[in-house]
């Protein structure tokens, strides 16, 4: 836990500057979604707060990736420089109800507010904090020079990497839970019970296939490997689809945007592990054969 003085010391580092200010840049965003009107199905503003920091949080860790200064002690301070802006919303929210309401509501607001804030701005750190280190680790292994071993000949981290095997499984599990769903679409009970868990078991699956193609293909490979293949291109298609469905179905009014946008990510996903694994396959010794 840092104390006080070492805050203070943090505020004047020259090094945190950006992310200092990455934080203070999401006040405005956080003051306007937090009092922006909501109407009909809209999702309200108010569950969209973590958002900005969410952002500077990746942008914080992307920036501070080849910088001395760990992306978790900026994202921290990303983090609470950009919590300003919900507590301001917050002591006023709560200043404005005071007036008419009952006195005991008073105290509850005056007692459960500075508490219920010290939560909130916990989290809001931990989110954004946890939001940077992730964009640091991405953007190290896209690195080139992290992607390239110092050995020549076979790419040993490549074949002794396991994590394929959650791209082959979700490869083989994709067309069986999506066709069971889409294609036969059952009516009855048991049925629709069996759709919804498959469906479930996809979803939980595609998150380890999708970590799991990106870690294997930014696996450390020789300069000359016959194939270094384009991870950004592997992980970002899916949820590239998952976003133009998503906005497709928004702009045309469909109902649920959010589904339409997890079939396409679940359908891209399917199309480029199966490319991957082909590849893979075809340049890769998945089990290196052993000399005894």
């Amino acid at each position: 836990m840092p104390s006080l003085q070492d805050l203070r010391d943090d505020l004047t580092d020259e090094s945190l500057r950006v992310a200092i200010l990455a934080g203070l840049a999401t006040i405005p965003f956080t003051v306007l979604l937090a009092w922006a009107p909501v109407s009909g199905d809209v999702v309200p503003a108010g569950s969209l707060l973590g958002n900005p920091l969410m952002l500077a949080g990746l942008l914080v860790g992307y920036c501070y990736s080849d910088r001395p200064t760990e992306s978790r002690r900026a994202g921290m301070w990303t983090g609470l420089a950009g919590s300003l802006g919900v507590v301001a919303v917050a002591v006023v929210d709560a200043v404005t109800s005071i007036p008419s309401a009952p006195p005991e509501f008073f105290v509850l607001t005056v007692v459960a507010t500075p508490v219920l804030l010290a939560i909130g701005v916990g989290f809001l750190v931990l989110f954004t904090t946890l939001s940077a280190q992730f964009a640091d680790w991405v953007t190290t292994r896209l690195t080139r020079d992290r992607r390239l071993s110092n050995r020549s000949g076979t790419d040993e981290h490549v074949t002794a990497s396991r994590w394929w095997l959650p791209v082959a499984v979700y490869a083989a599990l994709a067309p069986v839970a999506l066709g069971y769903a889409l294609g036969v679409m059952p009516e009855s009970g048991v049925g629709i019970l069996l759709s919804v868990l498959g469906l479930l078991a996809l979803v939980v699956f595609a998150v380890a296939a999708l970590a799991g193609l990106f870690i294997d293909a930014t696996a450390p490979r020789d300069e000359d490997s016959a194939w270094f293949p384009n991870a950004l291109l592997y992980a970002g298609v899916p949820l590239g689809a998952y976003a133009l469905a998503h906005l497709a179905a928004t702009l045309w009014t469909l109902e649920n945007p959010p589904g339409y946008g997890m079939y396409a990510f679940l359908g891209a996903l399917w199309l480029t592990s199966a490319v991957y694994l082909t590849r893979r396959r075809r340049y890769v010794v998945t089990f290196p054969i052993r000399s005894t």
